[in-house]
């Protein structure tokens, strides 16, 4: 049985990382052009005090991934000079990944209780924070060689 999984080919773990991290960055672009679009259709009728609940929400669920994104962020070693990126790579992925999901875990949160409560300010915030921390985290960054 073979316990250590599918080994990732040097010749092509950049691209692979590459489309991992553009998949989830388009998913959250798509996902706000969504939104914006059910927005337009109808918006949720809701209580003002739910409203403003759901808001004080959302901004924390974004400040919560900036802050855990970072935490986990720095958990990742820089990858030393004589350490190859595929090797690197394979020892980093789940952290890289990690990071890029509570990325995009706050800004569609965010998103998502804009949509409900019919601000859009507060979607396209969520959006702009899910990119921003997704560009902060892009691979060639978190790569960064000693």
């Amino acid at each position: 049985m073979n316990d250590r999984g599918p080994a990732i080919d040097p010749a092509r773990v950049g691209t692979i990382v590459r489309v991992i991290h553009a998949a989830i960055s388009a998913g959250l672009v798509i996902v706000f052009g969504v939104f914006l679009y059910l927005q337009a259709l109808t918006v949720p009728g809701l209580a003002a005090g739910t409203a403003r609940g759901l808001r004080i929400a959302a901004y924390a669920l974004l400040v919560l991934a900036v802050l855990v994104s970072g935490l986990l962020r720095g958990r990742i070693a820089p990858r030393g000079r004589d350490v190859e990126p595929a090797q690197w790579w394979t020892a980093n992925l789940p952290g890289a990944i990690a990071v890029w999901a509570l990325s995009e875990a706050g800004g569609l949160g965010a998103m998502t209780l804009g949509w409900l409560i019919g601000d859009t300010t507060l979607l396209a915030l969520g959006a702009a924070v899910g990119l921003a921390l997704l560009f902060v985290n892009r691979p060639g960054r978190l790569q960064r060689e000693l």
